[in-house]
């Protein structure tokens, strides 16, 4: 049979994350340096490359203290009655609204009572000017949530959320803007970057000791390792360094793709939803680069529907697309993966499928599984749906066990298309000639039977009769006188 063949995986696979640094598409963080120097980026590969940074975007930012924000000119923390105010505005509507709300804080009115005492009131807090109600295109009221940072990390001084403009669609959207400490340095900080997006840090990168710097504030310690190996002239060891990374990444992008953190799209299938992360299917697939990235609706809305499209084969494209390996469940179709592989242009999904189909098939007919139905069902499919291997594998086992399908499932091998029924014409074990031959033999063989049991019938029969020499009739006196003589030379 046909050897099912897996090329290499793309080459630009691992490029692509770091161009989503250069062309943020879908960036969903803006992190600040020096107050004015702006970086887009994703809370995806953050927080899958950095502790740290995991734990911040998971952070609550409702629980702000009152007096931590006045503090530091927040003026965030919502009382409950506004929050419970807002929920019920937003059930009250019937959707999902991005909420932001502006903030408020105690202050005196500059007006007196006429007891001569000042009342308190609510007044929106000017103390900084992000945080100021406003009202958007819809008209809606958002909820804005940050908190101060600097007695829980050096590298971060705030966080808070607030509407900002995409730097590539100009529309706005609810992103987390995280401020970073003042002694971090653009050109290093995004060699930082880098190496959180690919796992790779530039030998020849200027400012390595700040680099090791940003690394000792973010607690990224294999970069700071990194550092080290370059300056030791031990470069060489930081590609185990990149292995380990490959590695400890891809068990956290299982876990958030598992759980559904950080997710920001939703992928509505035939059977039920499933959470995913635009950043890492646009650097991972050209088909959703396009679909996310392009003039398409989908670009700019959370749900896109895949109709014709399971749970379990969704599932298995979104862990190939995050981590470039085939996984299988039970209640995977193998053929409802390759028709999803190849609707997504995944070629090399659609080999690693035709492998473990094939792998599957074989393993049924060696435990004497007839598995001569499902070949046939697959052929056609796998034709259409460009898994050429597969089909070929199918041709092979029909042409191999030729009259054994013809005769369990002849309406089906009817029904095949022309073609298919030329090959088999041409390729059918037996081939026509050896069955003319075949037949041509049994037909002599019995013809020959048959004059040789006629031949034997004709001849005469004979009778054979023994007897002794000592009691024929036939024996003489001299006969015997001449034995006697010769009996006494002898002597």
């Amino acid at each position: 049979p046909p050897i099912i063949i897996v090329p290499d995986p793309p080459s630009n696979n691992e490029e692509r994350p770091a161009h989503l640094l250069e062309d943020p598409l879908c960036a969903d963080v803006i992190l600040v340096l020096q107050e004015k120097i702006k970086i887009y980026a994703h809370k995806i590969y953050l927080s899958t490359s950095s502790s740290k940074f995991y734990d911040l975007f998971l952070m609550d930012l409702s629980e702000e203290d009152q007096q931590s924000a006045a503090g530091h000119g927040f003026g965030v923390a919502v009382t409950a009655a506004a929050e419970r105010m807002l929920h019920q505005e937003e059930r009250h509507h019937g959707r999902d609204f991005l909420l932001r709300a502006a903030s408020f804080d105690i202050c005196e009115s500059t007006e007196e009572a006429g007891s001569g005492q000042r009342k308190p009131c609510l007044r929106a807090s000017t103390s900084d000017g992000i945080l100021r109600g406003n009202r958007y295109e819809n008209g809606e009221r958002g909820l804005r949530r940050g908190r101060d940072l600097s007695s829980w990390s050096r590298a971060f001084t705030s966080i808070q959320e607030e509407m900002a403009e995409d730097p590539l669609t100009y529309k706005s959207k609810l992103m987390v803007v995280v401020k970073m400490d003042a002694s971090i340095q653009p050109g290093p900080f995004r060699a930082v970057l880098k190496y959180l997006y690919t796992g790779e840090l530039d030998e020849n990168e200027r400012d390595l000791m700040h680099i090791a710097h940003i690394a000792e504030l973010l607690e990224v310690f294999d970069l700071r390792m990194m550092v080290a190996n370059i300056l030791n002239n031990e470069a060489f060891m930081n590609q185990e360094i990149t292995k380990a990374f490959h590695v400890r990444r891809t068990n956290r992008v299982k876990e958030c793709l598992a759980k559904g953190t950080f997710s920001d799209v939703t992928f509505v299938l035939d059977d039920g939803a499933i959470s995913a992360h635009k950043p890492l299917l646009i650097s991972s697939c050209d088909w959703m680069a396009a679909m996310f990235g392009g003039p398409f609706v989908e670009s700019s809305t959370n749900e896109v529907a895949l109709p014709y499209t399971s749970k379990s084969c969704m599932r298995a494209v979104l862990e190939y697309l995050y981590t470039g390996q085939f996984s299988s469940s039970p209640d995977l179709d193998d053929m409802k993966l390759i028709i999803l592989a190849n609707r997504l242009c995944l070629p090399h999904l659609v080999a690693l499928t035709e492998q473990y189909t094939v792998t599957g098939l074989m393993e049924a007919a060696q435990m004497m599984v007839d598995i001569d139905g499902d070949v046939l069902v697959f052929l056609e499919l796998a034709q259409f749906h460009c898994a050429y291997q597969l089909a070929d594998w199918c041709l092979h086992h029909i042409c191999t066990n030729y009259n054994n399908v013809c005769r369990k499932f002849p309406r089906d091998m009817k029904a095949m298309s022309g073609e298919n029924q030329e090959y088999f014409e041409k390729h059918r074990w037996p081939p026509v000639w050896y069955l003319k031959e075949e037949d041509h033999y049994q037909r002599a063989k019995k013809e020959r039977e048959k004059e040789d049991y006629l031949h034997l019938k004709r001849q005469p029969k004979r009778r054979w009769l023994f007897w002794n020499a000592s009691s024929s009739p036939s024996s003489s006196p001299s006969s015997s006188a001449a034995t006697a003589s010769s009996s006494s030379s002898s002597s």
